[in-house]
Protein backbone atom coordinates (compact mmCIF):
# COMPACT_ATOMS: atom_id res chain seq x y z
CA UNK A 1 0.00 0.00 0.00
CA UNK A 2 1.27 3.88 -1.19
CA UNK A 3 2.23 5.48 1.82
CA UNK A 4 -0.97 8.14 2.06
CA UNK A 5 0.45 10.72 3.46
CA UNK A 6 2.99 10.89 0.20
CA UNK A 7 -0.31 10.33 -2.28
CA UNK A 8 -2.37 13.26 -0.69
CA UNK A 9 1.00 15.56 -0.73
CA UNK A 10 1.58 14.41 -4.25
CA UNK A 11 -1.75 15.78 -5.48
CA UNK A 12 -1.58 18.81 -3.59
CA UNK A 13 1.67 19.57 -5.34
CA UNK A 14 -0.55 18.97 -8.80
CA UNK A 15 -2.64 21.72 -8.12
CA UNK A 16 0.14 24.01 -7.20
CA UNK A 17 2.41 22.78 -10.46
CA UNK A 18 -0.66 23.52 -12.37
CA UNK A 19 -1.41 27.33 -11.15
CA UNK A 20 2.54 28.30 -12.31
CA UNK A 21 1.92 26.07 -15.71
CA UNK A 22 -1.28 28.13 -16.74
CA UNK A 23 0.36 31.33 -15.16
CA UNK A 24 3.72 31.21 -17.22
CA UNK A 25 1.40 29.45 -20.45
CA UNK A 26 -0.38 32.99 -20.88
CA UNK A 27 2.82 35.09 -20.01
CA UNK A 28 4.81 32.97 -22.73
CA UNK A 29 1.50 33.46 -25.26
CA UNK A 30 1.66 37.35 -24.85
CA UNK A 31 5.69 37.74 -25.00
CA UNK A 32 5.32 35.07 -28.35
CA UNK A 33 2.91 37.54 -30.04
CA UNK A 34 4.78 40.86 -28.71
CA UNK A 35 7.88 39.67 -30.38
CA UNK A 36 6.68 38.29 -33.61
CA UNK A 37 4.93 41.75 -34.37
CA UNK A 38 7.64 43.74 -33.96
CA UNK A 39 10.04 41.52 -35.56
CA UNK A 40 8.20 41.13 -38.23
CA UNK A 41 7.35 44.83 -38.96
CA UNK A 42 10.82 45.82 -38.52
CA UNK A 43 12.28 42.79 -40.37
CA UNK A 44 14.69 41.86 -37.54
CA UNK A 45 15.99 38.66 -37.54
CA UNK A 46 17.02 38.13 -33.89
CA UNK A 47 13.64 39.64 -32.29
CA UNK A 48 11.91 36.73 -34.80
CA UNK A 49 14.03 33.57 -33.54
CA UNK A 50 13.88 34.80 -30.13
CA UNK A 51 9.64 34.28 -30.69
CA UNK A 52 10.23 31.27 -31.51
CA UNK A 53 11.97 30.36 -28.91
CA UNK A 54 9.23 31.63 -26.61
CA UNK A 55 6.78 29.90 -28.52
CA UNK A 56 9.22 26.88 -27.43
CA UNK A 57 8.32 27.53 -24.06
CA UNK A 58 4.29 27.53 -24.62
CA UNK A 59 5.10 24.06 -26.04
CA UNK A 60 7.52 23.15 -22.73
CA UNK A 61 4.72 24.12 -20.32
CA UNK A 62 2.39 22.46 -21.93
CA UNK A 63 4.27 19.39 -21.64
CA UNK A 64 4.97 19.89 -17.61
CA UNK A 65 0.78 20.20 -17.63
CA UNK A 66 1.25 17.01 -19.61
CA UNK A 67 3.68 15.66 -16.91
CA UNK A 68 0.76 16.35 -13.69
CA UNK A 69 -1.87 14.91 -15.34
CA UNK A 70 0.00 11.75 -16.16
CA UNK A 71 2.42 11.20 -13.20
CA UNK A 72 -0.06 9.93 -10.87
CA UNK A 73 1.24 8.62 -7.79
CA UNK A 74 -1.70 5.89 -7.48
CA UNK A 75 -1.19 2.84 -8.13
CA UNK A 76 -3.23 0.48 -10.36
CA UNK A 77 -3.09 -3.15 -11.17
CA UNK A 78 -0.87 -2.40 -14.67
CA UNK A 79 0.90 0.27 -12.90
CA UNK A 80 1.62 -1.27 -9.38
CA UNK A 81 3.89 1.22 -8.03
CA UNK A 82 2.18 4.40 -9.37
CA UNK A 83 3.21 6.53 -12.40
CA UNK A 84 6.15 9.03 -11.05
CA UNK A 85 8.41 7.52 -13.72
CA UNK A 86 6.26 9.79 -16.33
CA UNK A 87 8.05 12.80 -15.18
CA UNK A 88 11.41 12.26 -15.83
CA UNK A 89 10.79 10.84 -18.74
CA UNK A 90 9.60 14.58 -19.82
CA UNK A 91 11.87 16.25 -18.26
CA UNK A 92 14.34 14.10 -20.32
CA UNK A 93 12.79 15.08 -23.54
CA UNK A 94 13.42 18.64 -21.71
CA UNK A 95 16.93 18.38 -21.63
CA UNK A 96 17.11 17.57 -24.96
CA UNK A 97 14.83 20.71 -26.07
CA UNK A 98 17.08 23.15 -24.08
CA UNK A 99 20.58 21.02 -25.85
CA UNK A 100 19.23 21.64 -29.30
CA UNK A 101 18.17 24.91 -28.33
CA UNK A 102 21.71 25.42 -27.17
CA UNK A 103 23.15 23.89 -30.44
CA UNK A 104 20.93 25.95 -32.82
CA UNK A 105 22.39 28.93 -31.08
CA UNK A 106 25.79 27.84 -31.34
CA UNK A 107 24.73 27.91 -35.61
CA UNK A 108 22.97 31.17 -35.70
CA UNK A 109 26.11 32.98 -33.33
CA UNK A 110 28.98 30.91 -35.72
CA UNK A 111 26.55 31.81 -38.83
CA UNK A 112 26.61 35.73 -37.70
CA UNK A 113 30.26 35.86 -37.75
CA UNK A 114 31.04 34.13 -41.13
CA UNK A 115 28.17 36.33 -42.52
CA UNK A 116 28.17 39.88 -40.91
CA UNK A 117 24.78 41.68 -41.77
CA UNK A 118 24.17 45.42 -40.96
CA UNK A 119 21.01 45.47 -38.86
CA UNK A 120 19.29 48.86 -37.88
CA UNK A 121 17.65 48.77 -34.44
CA UNK A 122 14.87 50.55 -32.81
CA UNK A 123 13.91 51.91 -29.40
CA UNK A 124 10.67 49.81 -29.83
CA UNK A 125 12.47 46.47 -30.43
CA UNK A 126 14.59 47.13 -27.39
CA UNK A 127 11.81 48.00 -25.37
CA UNK A 128 10.24 44.52 -25.80
CA UNK A 129 13.45 42.43 -25.53
CA UNK A 130 14.31 44.35 -21.85
CA UNK A 131 10.38 43.72 -21.52
CA UNK A 132 11.04 39.99 -22.18
CA UNK A 133 13.85 40.07 -20.48
CA UNK A 134 12.25 41.39 -16.98
CA UNK A 135 9.39 38.82 -17.27
CA UNK A 136 11.18 35.85 -18.33
CA UNK A 137 13.76 36.23 -15.25
CA UNK A 138 10.64 36.75 -13.03
CA UNK A 139 8.48 33.65 -14.52
CA UNK A 140 12.19 31.47 -13.65
CA UNK A 141 12.63 32.78 -10.22
CA UNK A 142 8.83 32.29 -9.91
CA UNK A 143 8.56 28.80 -10.98
CA UNK A 144 12.40 28.16 -9.60
CA UNK A 145 10.58 28.91 -6.40
CA UNK A 146 7.64 25.94 -6.56
CA UNK A 147 9.68 23.87 -8.56
CA UNK A 148 11.77 23.53 -5.46
CA UNK A 149 8.76 23.05 -3.09
CA UNK A 150 7.33 20.67 -5.15
CA UNK A 151 10.04 18.94 -6.09
CA UNK A 152 9.41 18.36 -9.85
CA UNK A 153 12.23 17.62 -11.83
CA UNK A 154 9.66 19.07 -14.90
CA UNK A 155 8.68 21.78 -13.45
CA UNK A 156 12.48 23.01 -12.43
CA UNK A 157 13.11 22.09 -16.10
CA UNK A 158 10.50 24.40 -17.44
CA UNK A 159 12.27 26.94 -15.48
CA UNK A 160 15.24 26.65 -17.13
CA UNK A 161 14.04 27.32 -20.41
CA UNK A 162 12.66 30.50 -19.12
CA UNK A 163 16.18 31.39 -17.80
CA UNK A 164 17.06 30.65 -21.36
CA UNK A 165 14.73 32.44 -23.01
CA UNK A 166 15.90 35.42 -20.85
CA UNK A 167 19.95 34.57 -21.39
CA UNK A 168 18.70 34.57 -25.09
CA UNK A 169 17.03 38.24 -25.10
CA UNK A 170 20.18 39.27 -23.38
CA UNK A 171 22.61 38.44 -26.34
CA UNK A 172 19.18 40.03 -28.63
CA UNK A 173 19.19 43.39 -26.54
CA UNK A 174 23.56 43.24 -26.47
CA UNK A 175 23.35 42.97 -30.63
CA UNK A 176 20.94 45.73 -30.97
CA UNK A 177 22.43 48.45 -28.69
CA UNK A 178 25.88 47.82 -30.09
CA UNK A 179 24.04 47.96 -33.59
CA UNK A 180 23.13 51.47 -32.63
CA UNK A 181 26.87 52.72 -32.77
CA UNK A 182 28.41 49.87 -34.89
CA UNK A 183 25.44 48.70 -37.34
CA UNK A 184 26.47 45.48 -37.95
CA UNK A 185 25.74 41.77 -35.74
CA UNK A 186 29.13 41.07 -34.49
CA UNK A 187 28.81 41.51 -30.90
CA UNK A 188 25.41 39.98 -31.16
CA UNK A 189 26.97 37.05 -32.85
CA UNK A 190 29.44 36.54 -30.30
CA UNK A 191 26.97 37.20 -27.26
CA UNK A 192 25.01 34.45 -28.73
CA UNK A 193 27.07 31.84 -28.93
CA UNK A 194 28.32 32.90 -24.91
CA UNK A 195 24.68 31.87 -24.10
CA UNK A 196 24.20 29.10 -26.31
CA UNK A 197 27.36 27.55 -23.89
CA UNK A 198 25.37 28.13 -20.87
CA UNK A 199 22.01 26.55 -22.03
CA UNK A 200 23.55 23.84 -22.91
CA UNK A 201 25.56 22.91 -19.58
CA UNK A 202 22.16 23.69 -17.95
CA UNK A 203 20.55 20.90 -20.43
CA UNK A 204 23.52 18.30 -19.37
CA UNK A 205 22.28 18.78 -15.72
CA UNK A 206 18.93 18.37 -16.32
CA UNK A 207 19.71 15.31 -18.42
CA UNK A 208 22.04 13.91 -15.14
CA UNK A 209 18.76 14.34 -12.85
CA UNK A 210 16.36 12.63 -15.52
CA UNK A 211 18.65 9.45 -15.82
CA UNK A 212 19.34 9.55 -12.18
CA UNK A 213 15.14 8.80 -11.42
CA UNK A 214 15.01 6.48 -14.51
CA UNK A 215 17.65 4.08 -13.53
CA UNK A 216 16.98 3.86 -9.57
CA UNK A 217 19.91 6.00 -8.73
CA UNK A 218 20.23 5.87 -4.42
CA UNK A 219 19.48 8.73 -2.27
CA UNK A 220 22.89 11.37 -1.63
CA UNK A 221 24.62 11.07 1.43
CA UNK A 222 22.89 13.28 3.66
CA UNK A 223 18.65 11.26 3.24
CA UNK A 224 20.38 8.15 3.52
CA UNK A 225 22.11 8.97 7.12
CA UNK A 226 18.85 10.58 7.99
CA UNK A 227 17.06 7.60 7.14
CA UNK A 228 19.44 5.15 9.12
CA UNK A 229 18.86 7.51 12.17
CA UNK A 230 15.55 7.77 11.67
CA UNK A 231 15.24 3.92 11.92
CA UNK A 232 18.46 3.14 14.66
CA UNK A 233 16.51 5.29 17.14
CA UNK A 234 13.31 3.43 16.70
CA UNK A 235 12.81 1.60 20.24
CA UNK A 236 13.15 -2.18 20.06
CA UNK A 237 15.52 -1.90 16.85
CA UNK A 238 19.21 -3.70 17.57
CA UNK A 239 20.74 -2.56 14.47
CA UNK A 240 20.18 -1.70 11.07
CA UNK A 241 21.78 -4.64 9.30
CA UNK A 242 21.08 -3.35 5.32
CA UNK A 243 19.63 -0.03 3.67
CA UNK A 244 18.68 0.18 0.01
CA UNK A 245 17.30 3.33 -1.33
CA UNK A 246 16.08 4.14 -5.16
CA UNK A 247 14.82 7.09 -7.05
CA UNK A 248 11.28 7.01 -8.56
CA UNK A 249 10.31 9.74 -10.28
CA UNK A 250 10.49 12.71 -7.46
CA UNK A 251 9.47 9.76 -4.88
CA UNK A 252 12.28 7.37 -2.57
CA UNK A 253 11.45 4.04 -2.37
CA UNK A 254 13.44 2.13 0.54
CA UNK A 255 14.35 -1.28 1.67
CA UNK A 256 15.62 -2.22 4.83
CA UNK A 257 16.49 -4.59 7.08
CA UNK A 258 16.73 -4.49 11.18
CA UNK A 259 17.57 -6.41 14.00
CA UNK A 260 15.80 -7.36 16.82
CA UNK A 261 16.08 -9.33 19.91
CA UNK A 262 16.04 -12.85 18.60
CA UNK A 263 14.29 -13.99 21.88
CA UNK A 264 10.65 -11.63 20.98
CA UNK A 265 7.65 -12.91 19.56
CA UNK A 266 6.99 -13.20 16.19
CA UNK A 267 4.37 -10.63 17.30
CA UNK A 268 5.92 -7.82 19.38
CA UNK A 269 8.73 -8.29 16.27
CA UNK A 270 6.21 -7.10 13.68
CA UNK A 271 5.23 -4.36 15.56
CA UNK A 272 8.71 -3.52 15.43
CA UNK A 273 9.16 -3.72 11.89
CA UNK A 274 5.75 -1.72 11.66
CA UNK A 275 6.81 1.00 13.77
CA UNK A 276 10.04 1.26 11.14
CA UNK A 277 7.92 1.67 8.09
CA UNK A 278 5.74 4.10 9.95
CA UNK A 279 8.38 6.23 10.95
CA UNK A 280 10.53 6.48 7.90
CA UNK A 281 7.40 6.58 5.61
CA UNK A 282 6.73 10.14 7.98
CA UNK A 283 9.98 11.85 7.64
CA UNK A 284 9.26 15.21 7.04
CA UNK A 285 10.45 16.27 3.10
CA UNK A 286 12.17 12.80 1.98
CA UNK A 287 8.80 12.02 0.04
CA UNK A 288 9.41 8.28 1.06
CA UNK A 289 6.63 6.49 -1.04
CA UNK A 290 7.33 3.28 0.30
CA UNK A 291 8.98 1.35 2.96
CA UNK A 292 9.84 -2.15 2.76
CA UNK A 293 11.20 -3.58 6.57
CA UNK A 294 12.57 -7.12 6.64
CA UNK A 295 13.11 -8.07 10.10
CA UNK A 296 15.63 -10.52 11.60
CA UNK A 297 16.92 -11.82 14.78
CA UNK A 298 19.69 -10.54 16.59
CA UNK A 299 21.33 -11.67 19.21
CA UNK A 300 21.34 -10.19 22.65
CA UNK A 301 24.93 -10.87 23.50
CA UNK A 302 26.39 -10.08 20.36
CA UNK A 303 24.95 -6.50 20.15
Amino acid sequence: MDNQNYVKERNKTARIIWRVSLYTLAVNIVLTILKSIFGFVFFNISVLSDAVHSLSDVGTTLLVILATVISKPKEDKEHNYGHEKHEPIITLFFSLVLGATGFLLVYQGIYGLVYIQRIVASPYLIAVTVASIVMKEAMFWYTIYFAKKTHSTALKADAWHHRSDSLSSVAVLVGLVCSLFIKTNLVESIAIIIVALLIIKVAFDVLRVSLNQLTDKAVDKETYAKIMTAAGQINGVQNVDKLKTRLFGSAIYVDIEIGVDENLSIKDAHKIGDDVHDCLEALPNLRIKHCNVHVGPTSVNNV
